[in-house]
Formats: C-alpha cells, structure tokens, sequence
C-alpha cells in the first residue's frame, strides 16, 4: 500500500515548511530517484547510474556523439567519458568514425550492451510505474507534460 504523502517519513513534512517549494520538492524527487537507480543499477546490472544512462541514450539514439550524451543526461562530459571508456572496457559499446580520417567518434551499443539495456528496460518501467502509483492516467500524463514544460523553461532561463 502505497505512503500517504503526509507520512512520518516524508523528509519534506509540514513542520519543515520545505513542502511549500516545488524546487525543494523536485529536487528531492529527483534525488530519491538517482539513489534508488543506483542501487538498482548496482545489484541488477553492475552498472553505475552514468553508465545506465549511456546505455538508454544509444538504445533511444544509436550513433550519438558523447556530446549528446551530455545534453539529454545533464551531465558534464567528464562523466559521460568515464560511462563510455568503462562500458567500452567492457564490451557494452564500440566508438566508430563518423568519416574516413575523422577524429570525431560515433558511440554504438554492442549485442551485449544491447542486451543489457533491455534487461534493465522492465525494471525502469516497473520502478516509473510505482513512482506513478494513485494516479490516473490523465494526471500521469498532465505529470509528464508539466515536467517537460519545466524543463524546457529552465532552458529558456538559463544565463
């Protein structure tokens, strides 16, 4: 049965006057899913959560640059280059030139990187569908559509 969002052990509870930020709120969140994607990264995958997050990029985007990798996860690019030189390491993924004689290098999942995207793929979808718990549908997706909207208004702000 899932928490009431009032419960004891809510770290944002009304006696904190945190609740009434939506930025703590989203913040919050979005750290309570990153330790719980970890951790699932960890014992199902031994994966760290940067290198999941390669893996789902290429899976969604095969031949993307480690730059894109940066923008869609918004992480710095020393991050994203020790996901990819580990999963590399590992035989999850391959890096080809864009062109003959090209420095520039396309990122590609391998069979096995591929293969374990997709065996992560039905926990991912698992864990959104109890972070999505009590509500319906439409408020599932006013949620999602709320969300891209802040994210593209913090585009827009950014100095």
């Amino acid at each position: 049965m899932p928490r009431s969002p009032t419960s004891p052990s809510d770290h944002a509870t009304a006696d904190t006057g945190f609740e009434a930020s939506q930025a703590f709120l989203i913040c919050s969140l979005a750290n309570r899913i990153n330790v719980i994607a970890e951790r699932s990264a960890r014992q199902r995958l031994d994966l760290s959560l940067m290198e999941w997050r390669v893996l789902v990029v290429l899976a969604v985007e095969p031949a993307a640059p480690p730059g894109r990798i940066v923008a869609i996860a918004s992480v710095n690019k020393a991050a994203v280059s020790r996901a990819v030189n580990s999963l590399e390491r590992r035989g999850l993924l391959e890096r080809r030139a864009r062109a003959p004689n090209s420095r520039r290098r396309l990122l590609y999942l391998t069979p096995a990187g591929v293969d374990l995207h997709d065996q992560g793929g039905t926990s991912r979808l698992q864990f959104e569908a109890q972070l999505l718990v009590g509500l319906s549908a439409t408020e599932r997706e006013q949620f999602h559509r709320l969300l891209k909207l802040a994210l593209h208004n913090l585009d827009d702000a950014a100095p």
